[in-house]
């Protein structure tokens, strides 16, 4: 069992995002979403050194009220969150450009990608929210 702290950003009035650190080397600045609602973990397709395209494999990717479309598949060789490693995780692949546009709005946090229900639900994670912690199994 593993407990990481998030931070808790705040977007516009009332909306909120949980994120953690993103552990990549050479990427210290960048943060992941914890996304409920998020089927499947996104990666922003812009960071090409920390993933491996899975050439033979497109997923259909979607967001809220957009359409589908259809986006490349791409495996993370190591997820490091907190400290600890929790081997490779498979991701979409998006661009993320609009998704940093919005958020240097409000924020001074770069997004790398979102940890979607895929990763949640195999961990069996419980978000704490005044606790601002996540518990992984």
């Amino acid at each position: 069992m593993a407990e990481i702290r998030f931070e808790i950003v705040e977007l516009e009035a009332k909306t909120y995002h949980p994120l953690i650190k993103a552990e990549f080397t050479g990427l210290e600045e960048y943060w992941w979403v914890i996304d409920t609602g998020a089927s499947k973990s996104v990666f922003d397709s812009s960071l090409t050194e920390h993933y491996l395209t899975n050439e033979d494999e497109s997923v259909m990717a979607t967001g809220l009220g957009k359409e589908v479309v259809e986006t490349n598949s791409g495996t993370i060789a190591e997820l490091k969150l907190g400290g600890l490693n929790f081997g490779p995780l498979k991701v979409a692949l998006v661009d993320f450009e609009h998704i940093n546009n919005e958020y240097a709005k409000f924020s001074d946090k770069k997004i790398a990608g979102l940890i979607g229900c895929d990763f949640l639900y195999s961990r069996n994670a419980v978000l704490d929210f005044e606790q601002t912690k996540i518990t992984l199994l």
